[in-house]
């Protein structure tokens, strides 16, 4: 099984790190999504985005980047960071996006993380020290769930 993890994570790579901690534990390559056009997402089983959630959504370079999608039907999931701890409404529109592109979303993850963004830089941030190892622990044992849940769907 190979697995492509799409990141965008622009101000503290707190996307990023969950994205590595992900790849310690399943067959996962990450790129940045500056750098996709290296690979071909036909060759890769499941494909994966994330990106820090501003004003509730993804990164809009990453939405752009769903949206140009092709309609053939592919696994993939959903992750991000955010200063909130509201994940599945953080992660609702991108799952919804994908599903518009016909894309079968296997899973979606989320955890806090530091943010420093626009009011909260003035405060001196939010979440310190986040993502923190129970964040990575729990990355990975989701994609390691969402790995298993792919090999029993083959089947």
């Amino acid at each position: 099984m190979k697995i492509l993890i799409i990141v965008s994570s622009r101000h503290n790579d707190n996307t990023l790190k969950i994205a590595e901690a992900m790849s310690e534990a399943a067959p996962v390559t990450v790129t940045a999504l500056e750098n996709v056009n290296r690979y071909k997402l036909s060759e890769f089983d499941i494909v994966g985005f994330g990106s820090g959630i501003y004003y509730g959504k993804h990164d809009k370079k990453l939405i752009n980047f769903v949206n140009g999608l092709c309609n053939q039907k592919r696994y993939c999931f959903v992750f991000s960071t955010s200063g909130s701890s509201n994940y599945s409404k953080n992660n609702s529109y991108l799952i919804k996006l994908l599903e518009s592109k016909n894309k079968i979303v296997l899973g979606s993850f989320g955890c806090k993380g530091e943010d420093k963004f626009f009011i909260f830089k003035l405060l001196g941030g939010i979440n310190k020290g986040h993502p923190n190892i129970e964040d990575f622990d729990a990355a990975q044992k989701f994609i390691t769930e969402l790995s298993d849940k792919y090999n029993s769907l083959l089947k």
